[in-house]
C-alpha cells in the first residue's frame, strides 16, 4: 500500500472538520503510452483527491485551504447540490478526478489543469476496472481540454511536446486516427524534443499503420 499520515481538513463549502490522509509515499514502476503509472505497492492515486464526507467537496489539499473566495463557494455549493450527495458517500478514484474536474471547471481554473484532472480519471478508472465508456468519456475531455490549453498557450514551450504526444495517444486511443497524426506530427516542429519521447511517438505512430 501507499504510505499514507493523517491530515485534518475544513471543507471551503460547507466546514465540516474531518480526518482524510495525504499520500507520503508511493513506488512506480513503468508507464504505459499514456503516461499512466504501473504503481508496485498499490494506486495512491484516489488518495490525493480528499472527499468531504458532509457535501461531497473533492480537491486536492490545496483545494481545501486555498478556496476562500466566497463568490465561488456559492457556485461550488449550487453544483455539489445537483449532485445529489449523501453524507459519507464513498467515491472511486475515477469518480473523484471527475468530480474534481467538473469543480475545477466551476472554479475557472485553466484547461490544462482540468485536462491533468480527466487524464487521471482514465488511469483510475482503467486500474478501478470501470467500463471502457467510462474511461473514453474521461479520456475525450481530456483531449478536449489539453487541445485547449494549447490554443490558448497555457502550456510552457518544454512541456508542448509532451502535450502533443499525450494528445496523440489518447486520440490514437479513442480511433481518432486523423487527430492522433496531427499531434505526433507537431512534435517534429517543436525544438529540444527529448530523444525519448520521439522513440515513444514513432512506436504509436507504428500502431496507427497496423
Amino acid at each position: 500500500m501507499p504510505e499514507l499520515t493523517p491530515k485534518p481538513l475544513t471543507c471551503p463549502c460547507c466546514k465540516r472538520a474531518f480526518e482524510s490522509q495525504l499520500v507520503v509515499g508511493f513506488s512506480i514502476g513503468e508507464k504505459e503510452s499514456d503516461f499512466c503509472p504501473r504503481y508496485l505497492d498499490g494506486n495512491p492515486l484516489p488518495n490525493f483527491m480528499h472527499v468531504c464526507p458532509g457535501c461531497g467537496f473533492v480537491g486536492y489539499e490545496a483545494d481545501y485551504r486555498n478556496l476562500t473566495d466566497e463568490r465561488k463557494i456559492e457556485k461550488i455549493k449550487r453544483l455539489l447540490v445537483g449532485l445529489l450527495w449523501e453524507e459519507g458517500k464513498k467515491l472511486g478514484g475515477a469518480e473523484r478526478y471527475r468530480r474534481a474536474a467538473l469543480i475545477a471547471l466551476y472554479l475557472g481554473k485553466r484547461s490544462a489543469e482540468v485536462a491533468d484532472l480527466y487524464l487521471q480519471a482514465t488511469w483510475c478508472s482503467r486500474m478501478e476496472g470501470e467500463s471502457d465508456e467510462e474511461e473514453k468519456q474521461a479520456r475525450r475531455k481530456a483531449v478536449k481540454y489539453f487541445e485547449l490549453g494549447l490554443a490558448a498557450d497555457e502550456f510552457a514551450p518544454e512541456d508542448q511536446p509532451v502535450v502533443h504526444y499525450l494528445v496523440g495517444e489518447l486520440s490514437r486511443r479513442l480511433g481518432e486516427i486523423k487527430k492522433a497524426r496531427k499531434h505526433f506530427a507537431m512534435i517534429d516542429e517543436l525544438p529540444h524534443v527529448e530523444p525519448w519521447l520521439k522513440e515513444w511517438r514513432d512506436k504509436q505512430k507504428k500502431m496507427l499503420e497496423s
